[in-house]
């Protein structure tokens, strides 16, 4: 009887683990996606990219997306998938020869998140889908 409880409490303590690692993981791409709004913020025409703002700082507590703040929108997958929709659009409608460094750390992040992405790929889609069709609508 005592062994399986050694055994149940060692299971328990690596998925513990597991789970600690995995939102520890989410909150560093969070941070440095954080990192890479806050380094174009200055540097682009801000109420060009106000409707995707809008769509993203729904889904963000008590702050926005470019000012991300406390550990719930930090550990949170779907603040990283979004800032990550939000980058991507922004860096779509900028000329392709600006954010060089910031374009290369947003592919990193990506790959990150790729590795504990929690979301399937048609989901992804459909999100990102969701995004541009919310930005579409309010600029008609």
């Amino acid at each position: 009887m005592r062994q399986h409880k050694q055994v149940a409490l060692s299971l328990e303590r690596q998925h513990l683990k597991h789970i600690r690692s995995y939102y520890r993981t989410i909150a560093e791409i969070n941070l440095c996606l954080g990192n890479i709004h806050r380094s174009i913020e200055h540097k682009i025409d801000k109420q060009k990219y106000q409707y995707a703002t809008e769509y993203v700082n729904q889904y963000i507590s008590y702050t926005t997306v470019w000012n991300i703040k406390f550990v719930y929108n930090l550990e949170n997958p779907e603040v990283a998938l979004l800032q990550l929709f939000h980058l991507e659009y922004i860096f779509e409608h900028e000329p392709k020869n600006r954010f060089t460094m910031e374009r290369k750390q947003l592919q990193e992040q990506k790959k990150q998140f790729s590795k504990v992405n929690p979301y399937k790929e048609e989901q992804m889609q459909s999100r990102k889908q969701e995004m541009l069709n919310y930005i579409k609508q309010r600029s008609e």
